[in-house]
């Protein structure tokens, strides 16, 4: 699967990003070693550490990268009309793009996902707060509009949003796999845009 497909990127970053996350879904962060990954590349090990210190160095950049790509991506999905709850779901996979799939398919994908130091570092905490914005201002403008209701829900459209993340993140954490991630993620967009009045 394709990750790492930004023209403007570095030729030789963009093979180390796409080295290691196909490395990272096929043998696991801890197994995942720096030759793997270089070799992956085309590379040699010494030219690889001229890129970065090591594997968490690369998975964090991995991690950043995808959360840029999200942020953009949820803002052009919400921006384009269509029922609540179509919108919500199509926002959620916006948010996945192309790497959960991945994850949640390698037989790894419990040591992945339960890596949280990569979710804390300031740039991923800071698109994630705008992705949520995204949400919540879409749910504004549709309130605005007369096309979504917060009638009953005693909710912000800043609280709405920042829930329906939290347990798109919730469902992620608890799927069998794929499939059932994307099921699970359909019901949560059906619930919400019902409840917004879609």
């Amino acid at each position: 699967m394709q990750f790492c497909d930004d023209p403007s990127i570095d030729p030789k970053e963009a093979a180390i990003l796409q080295s290691a996350f196909v490395a990272f879904a096929r043998y696991g962060l801890r197994r995942t070693s720096m030759a793997d990954i270089a070799e992956g590349a085309g590379m040699s090990r010494p030219a690889l550490y001229l890129h970065y210190a090591n594997k968490e160095d690369i998975f964090n950049q991995l991690i950043r990268m995808h959360f840029r790509r999200s942020e953009q991506a949820v803002a052009r999905v919400l921006a384009e009309d269509g029922p609540p709850a179509e919108r919500l779901l199509a926002a959620m996979q916006a948010v996945d793009g192309t790497a959960v799939e991945a994850m949640l398919n390698s037989p790894h994908a419990d040591e992945i996902l339960s890596a949280d130091q990569p979710f804390a570092q300031p740039e991923v905490q800071e698109a994630h707060a705008r992705i949520i914005g995204h949400v919540a201002d879409w749910i504004a403008r549709g309130v605005a509009a007369g096309r979504l209701s917060l009638a009953g829900l005693d909710a912000s459209p800043e609280e709405i949003a920042a829930t329906l993340m939290a347990a798109k993140f919730g469902i992620k954490a608890h799927a069998k796999d794929f499939a059932d991630y994307r099921a699970a993620q359909a019901r949560l967009a059906a619930i919400w845009g019902k409840a917004l009045g879609g």
